[in-house]
């Protein structure tokens, strides 16, 4: 007696573990969406909702059949233009998109609502059986305006902070440590420290400074860099070099080499007679 009653409960077990096997394998329904129902922050380009269901739905009957069991509504309730594509490739995908072909254009910052209806079917003609939304909203597009000016205003703040620190810190390394530091000078404070009339501390002052002034134009003319003397008669360094000081004759004939030397010891001549007269 037992033992039929312990195998008349095992046996209620495993039918019932089969039928909702069976249940569960059956069951029609949405698995995933994309943006989830409730995410902010979506984007406003491609605006649209990506469905992944638990059974194919890409039959032409099912498309048929589903063709107007998914829609959009903006904020006010107002259904937008769609288009709906089941994926041929992926079971159980479906995009449904805003058609911007038909002149939609995404708002700024404003919420969106995807409505399946219950009577959506898969290719075996099974129903979702009830309606499913998906709640989105787009993202502030004024607000990211406004951060991301902000932050390059920071940034480029930044840069500039660091470029005028790298720069005083250059210098500083440049300038001599032991240069002494010159200050105003106070005639009034000198003949009180000294004993001495302002005239006459303005006086030694003038004298000091005029010192200082042609010691520094000494300095700075000795450090000079001396410049190369100019030649101003190479023929007189050179070999080969003639100076002459008429042009050349235009005859093709008398500019030959003898032409020239001949020319040459006749104005050595002219300047040696010139030479001895003047003696």
């Amino acid at each position: 007696m037992k033992k039929a009653s312990l195998i008349a409960i095992l046996t209620s077990i495993m039918i019932m573990a089969a039928s909702a096997f069976c249940f569960a394998e059956d069951g029609f329904d949405l698995t995933y969406s994309y943006p989830e129902d409730g995410q902010t922050n979506t984007s406003m380009e491609n605006l649209g909702v990506k469905l992944v269901f638990s059974k194919p739905l890409n039959s032409d009957a099912a498309k048929k059949a589903n063709a107007d069991k998914l829609a959009i509504y903006d904020e006010d309730g107002k259904a937008i233009p769609v288009q709906i594509l089941f994926s041929d490739d992926e079971n159980g995908l479906v995009l449904v998109l805003a058609d911007i072909d038909k002149g939609f254009v995404a708002k700024n910052n404003s919420e969106y609502k995807l409505v399946i209806s219950g009577e959506l079917i898969d290719n075996d003609g099974n129903a979702l059986g009830a309606d499913k939304t998906v709640t989105f909203k787009t993202y502030n597009q004024k607000v990211n305006n406004m951060v991301n000016m902000a932050m390059m205003f920071i940034m480029f703040g930044g840069i500039m902070v660091l470029s005028l620190k790298q720069n005083n810190a250059k210098e500083e390394e440049e300038a001599p440590k032991d240069a002494p530091k010159e200050t105003a000078f106070n005639p009034y404070k000198e003949a009180k420290r000294t004993g001495k009339t302002v005239e006459e501390v303005m006086e030694e002052q003038a004298k000091k400074e005029a010192k200082e002034a042609r010691k520094k134009a000494r300095k700075k003319k000795n450090t000079e860099v001396p410049q190369e003397k100019k030649i101003e008669n190479c023929a007189e360094l050179l070999n080969n070099v003639y100076h002459v000081h008429a042009p050349a004759p235009v005859n093709k004939a008398d500019r030959s080499v003898e032409a020239l030397k001949a020319l040459r010891k006749a104005e050595n001549k002219k300047s040696k007679s010139s030479g001895s007269k003047k003696k």
